[in-house]
């Protein structure tokens, strides 16, 4: 039997730490990153900007939902989630997916050659986040395969975004551009934090799948370049 690859795309979704949980060096680079953000977005309040920049660092934000789908070059399986409500719940919903995968690693290459693990922006964005906050729980990644983050190559991680440095796109511009369907979502990363402040975090889990999702199907479309 020829064995083929699995695909697996991953995303995750971030919010801030309470201001009141930082301390002092924490709370100063909060300040410069808030500083940032209003340098590249006036039209921002300080309150957003200073949410946007604690959801962007590691040190300053947390993680409430990794989704992931597994798929091959040319089937698709039903997406996986991981949720935590708030900052306290964050280290179960880390230890859980790192079990996970831990099983995915085991049993998946058993049916399938090897594992490309498959994001957007996860090399600058989403490894550095998830492994920080991983340290931080005091655990160990069980893949350090899904934690590559050498620029130019995309075996076993691919980081779509990072398939033309020169070029300026996002998901939903790749999808686009590959002809991969798009279903649209209320949700956007700005309202992350908001909503699960509200309580409403099946709404985030959802677009948090929705990017997985798509992530895979660009995969697939990109699977002679990967």
């Amino acid at each position: 039997m020829m064995l083929t690859v699995m695909l697996i795309a991953w995303d995750i979704e971030t919010c801030p730490r309470p201001y009141d949980s930082l301390p002092k060096p924490q709370r100063e680079r909060l300040e410069r990153e808030t500083d940032r953000v209003l340098s590249n977005d006036p039209d921002l309040s300080e309150e957003d900007a200073r949410s946007k920049a604690a959801s962007l660092h590691p040190h300053l934000g947390w993680i409430c939902c990794i989704a992931a789908v597994r798929g091959s070059p040319s089937a698709e399986g039903e997406p996986k989630r991981w949720v935590a409500s708030s900052l306290d719940e964050e280290p179960e919903l880390l230890e859980e997916f790192w079990a996970d995968i831990r099983q995915i690693r085991r049993h998946g290459t058993k049916r399938h050659g090897s594992i490309r693990w498959v994001t957007f922006n996860g090399k600058r964005f989403d490894v550095p986040f998830l492994t920080a906050r991983t340290a931080v729980a005091g655990l160990e990644p069980t893949s350090t395969k899904l934690t590559k983050t050498h620029p130019f190559r995309h075996s076993p991680h691919a980081d779509l975004m990072g398939l033309w440095p020169n070029a300026n796109y996002s998901l939903k511009g790749l999808c686009s551009f590959l002809g991969v369907e798009v279903e649209e979502s209320p949700v956007d990363g700005s309202m992350v934090a908001g909503l699960v402040e509200e309580g409403r975090l099946e709404e985030v889990a959802t677009y948090c799948e929705n990017d997985a999702v798509q992530t895979l199907r660009c995969g697939q479309a990109l699977t002679p370049l990967l």
